[in-house]
């Protein structure tokens, strides 16, 4: 399945037909996703789920370069796999 966005006058009665065509035929309108994860956010999960949530979202300098070494690792291995 693919994801079509398309911007167009709303007015158009030609467009109003032609998306009406297409919805006829099975395709569906989706309403954008209403919550946006932040980089940081994947980052902080990421950490928890790997060493563990902590007070304060505290993390040593150790588990900081464990994780990003893990993490380029994963990246390395992903391009000749």
């Amino acid at each position: 399945m693919t994801t079509l966005t398309i911007q167009y006058d709303a007015r158009n009665s030609q467009l109003n037909a032609l998306i009406d065509e297409i919805i006829q035929a099975g395709a569906k309108i989706l309403e954008p996703p209403t919550e946006t994860i932040s980089e940081k956010d994947k980052v902080l999960k990421a950490y928890q789920k790997m060493f563990g949530k902590r007070r304060g979202n505290k993390y040593t300098e150790e588990e900081i370069f464990i994780f990003n070494s893990k993490l380029q690792a994963a990246q390395t291995i992903a391009k000749y796999v």
